[in-house]
């Protein structure tokens, strides 16, 4: 009987053993058709892996893999917020909502990041300059980046986060309800984010094996530059985009049925030279380093349209928009500006027998927009929407120039001028006496301009409080006299800038004279003034006020902007809502 129940017994646990192994083949069979779900995992998708489920489908007896990824935006100005968003500011809060934390870049399999700053090796110079008792801001990389097998949308997100937290590091009172990153931007901020959308595998076409982020071109475009990338090659038709810049790459590639996937990737080469000069200083090695500048753009759309040679103009001063990114789109901006078309023939003349000549667009830029930079912040770069953007607007050179060329004139006419003429000695006096960066010149300060990242704050508010008041007279100006502003630039530019074809030396791009720029432009006022006389403006002295009140309202501008050469993207892909994928 016992030998009976033993053997029953061991038959039972034998029977429940096979019964277990078919029971785990059968479910193994069955979580097999959750095609996909091995490649929504954390080791691919980061946190955005806790999103990943799957759906049971009765109708066809298996597991459906629906993963969520996220689609990037800039939102902000214009831009209409999205129900559900995030915006990525760099912020804790931020990060943990986008599901991009900071542990989430740190692993075994990390570029590990020198303890400087990422954002160039100018700050880590600083650290040594600093008084004792100070300690740099230190860097919020703990870990590194991953280099294996995730998603490359996932340290572009981090990146993201890093880039933009910069550059609003700097806002003034900055409110509770702001720091929500669910909740709208600031209105004089455009900023990036991020909706989550589920997607199923079931639609994932057979040459993608990672999921995919989602974008716009004009997005990404934007997006690119803002992290320093400049975009060496933009032809989206052919299915070919590139950018480079600070460590950091886009590559494209066509996916059938699909359309562009692009590829991120981030070398760490910034921190390594930096390690480098540190080595450098402290002579443990010998060489040379050979480094990117800095470049923390202002966040504004304003200054985004920059970047593809686009100039909205200031619509107090009843001017069109143009483009200026290459030297036809400039042809044409001239013919509205000065629509007697004299300039556009001009230029058209000079390119024609010398193709390799390049208009100076600075000048234009400062005379027809509105401020890009925004009050309260020291950020001061733009991208450069052409080739050639040197101008008297852009150097203390510039400005100081015209200040003593407007106080020669106010002498030579024994005091005989308009209030505002006056007004605008008085505000060159100010602004110079108190802040050097305005119009004091040596060889530092012209070395020192050659690359500006940022500016004091108390200045930039100062210029840019003068700007929007002469803005605002020559409105005023507009509203109740026969004035036209459109005339005035329209004349400016085809007398003062265009003098004698723009010489020679202009031609054949020979270099800058702001100091005799700035002669001939005063030279030159006489005539602007009889111009403007047949328009059916004949009060001159009022003239005089109006032209003078143009070129230091454009020398503020200048003031408070500088421009970051680069590539630009073609304005036919200006605002494109093309979708992109990221692999």
């Amino acid at each position: 009987m016992g030998a009976d129940t033993t053997l029953a017994a061991a038959a039972l646990a034998i029977a429940l053993v096979a019964l277990c192994t078919t029971i785990g083949q059968l479910l193994q069979q069955y979580f097999a058709t959750a095609d996909g779900y091995r490649r929504c995992q954390k080791s691919v998708m980061g946190e955005y892996a806790r999103k990943t489920r799957l759906q049971w489908r009765w109708r066809e007896f298996r597991f459906e893999t629906l993963y969520t990824t996220p689609e990037i935006f800039l939102v902000g100005q214009g831009v209409p917020n999205r129900v559900g968003q995030v915006l990525l500011t760099g912020s804790q809060k931020s990060r943990e909502k986008s599901l991009v934390p900071l542990s989430s870049v740190g692993n075994g399999d990390a570029v590990m990041l020198a303890p400087t700053n990422l954002h160039g090796m100018k700050r880590q110079r600083n650290m040594e300059s600093q008084p004792q008792g100070m300690l740099p801001r230190p860097s919020r990389i703990e870990g590194g980046t991953y280099t294996g097998e995730m998603a490359c949308w996932v340290p572009l997100l981090h990146w993201i986060h890093e880039k933009t937290g910069v550059s609003l590091e700097d806002r003034p009172s900055v409110t509770l309800q702001w720091t929500d990153p669910m909740l709208m931007p600031p209105l004089d901020l455009r900023l990036p984010g991020i909706i989550f959308r589920e997607r199923s595998w079931d639609f994932q076409p057979p040459d993608v094996v990672r999921p995919l982020a989602k974008t716009t071109l004009s997005d990404i475009a934007v997006i690119a530059r803002r992290m320093g990338m400049k975009w060496k090659d933009f032809r989206p038709s052919d299915g070919i985009l590139r950018a480079e810049g600070h460590s950091q790459t886009i590559t494209s590639t066509i996916v059938r049925s699909l359309g562009l996937v692009l590829q991120y990737s981030y070398t760490g080469q910034n921190q390594r030279l930096a390690m480098a000069e540190h080595n450098l200083r402290k002579r443990l090695v010998t060489g040379s380093i050979f480094t990117e500048q800095e470049e923390i753009y202002i966040p504004s759309a304003e200054a985004d349209r920059l970047g593809c040679g686009v100039l909205r103009t200031d619509r107090k001063l009843g001017l069109p928009d143009v483009t200026v990114s290459t030297q036809a789109e400039i042809i044409t901006a001239l013919g509205y500006l000065d629509r007697s078309g004299t300039s556009a023939a001009a230029l058209t003349k000079i390119l024609r027998e010398n193709p390799e000549y390049r208009f100076q667009v600075a000048d234009i830029v400062a005379l027809t927009t509105r401020p890009a930079r925004l009050p309260g912040s020291h950020l001061v770069q733009v991208p450069a929407p052409s080739d050639n953007m040197e101008g008297v607007t852009t150097s203390s050179i510039g400005r100081r120039a015209f200040r003593q060329c407007l106080e020669e004139y106010i002498v030579a006419h024994k005091g005989d001028v308009g209030e505002y003429t006056q007004q605008a000695l008085d505000i060159c006096h100010e602004i110079g006496t108190k802040y050097a960066a305005w119009d004091h010149t040596d060889n530092y300060t012209t070395q020192d301009e050659q690359w500006i990242v940022t500016r004091d704050p108390q200045y930039l508010d100062v210029v840019q409080e003068r700007l929007d008041s002469l803005t605002k007279v020559l409105n005023q100006w507009e509203q109740a006299h026969s004035f036209r502003y459109h005339n005035l630039l329209g004349i400016h530019i085809r007398i003062a800038m265009s003098a004698d074809n723009w010489g020679l030396s202009m031609q054949l791009n020979l270099g800058t004279d702001y100091k005799a720029d700035v002669d001939g432009y005063f030279r030159q006022l006489p005539k602007i003034v009889e111009e403007m006389k047949k328009t059916g403006f004949h009060d001159q002295q009022m003239i005089v006020d109006a032209w003078v009140s143009m070129m230091l309202r454009a020398m503020c501008w200048g003031a408070c902007h500088f421009f970051v050469p680069g590539e630009r993207v073609p304005i036919q892909y200006f605002g494109s809502q093309l979708p992109v994928y990221i692999g």
